[in-house]
């Protein structure tokens, strides 16, 4: 299985867990969505300030719940180039991936415009026939790296982000997951 496959299945893996505790959410409340994006204040660091909630109910009151997907897929560290780029995956949690780069800085406009893609908070992207909205729920920009969740979005949202790095000049990029790494440092 190439690389890109093997992305495309992590991806369908966690998007099925989230399918799944949707449908539960949606059982064990009169009112709720998924999928829902909010605006966040001022003192948010979220790119642009927009969050994609997983979840939230309306029983009176509004609850966010989270998911986290129970079931993880594993594999060995993927080494390789993307372009004249060295690449790492050594871990992948769909909704907590982690890019660290080389780049001193980002280039702002493409990264807006990737963003504005994949987060779409306008929906205009949005099948109102489509069970999941296929974007990104989140992106947080810190020096050197830049934390995603992938939410329901397709594999294409990685490689594009990933493509836009090589080609702003990265020659090293490494992929893995906050939460993988504070297993490891444990």
């Amino acid at each position: 299985m190439d690389t890109a496959d093997f992305l495309t299945r992590i991806r369908n893996h966690y998007v099925d867990q989230f399918r799944a505790f949707m449908e539960q959410q949606q059982a064990a409340c009169s009112q709720g969505a998924s999928e829902v994006k909010l605006q966040l204040g001022e003192q948010s660091e979220l790119f642009e300030r927009l969050y994609c909630v997983d979840f939230i109910k309306n029983d009176g009151r509004h609850e966010i719940v989270d998911f986290q997907a129970e079931n993880v897929l594993t594999f060995d560290p993927i080494v390789g180039t993307l372009g004249k780029t060295s690449l790492s995956i050594k871990c992948l949690q769909w909704d907590d991936v982690l890019i660290r780069h080389d780049l001193e800085g980002l280039p702002p406009d493409q990264l807006s415009h990737w963003f504005r893609f994949w987060f779409d908070p306008e929906d205009s992207r949005r099948d109102p026939n489509a069970e999941l909205s296929e974007t990104i729920h989140s992106m947080l920009i810190e020096s050197n790296c830049i934390s995603v969740d992938f939410g329901t979005a397709n594999s294409g949202a990685f490689w594009e982000i990933l493509q836009l790095l090589e080609n702003a000049g990265a020659t090293r990029i490494e992929v893995s997951s906050s939460r993988a790494e504070t297993t490891i440092s444990h």
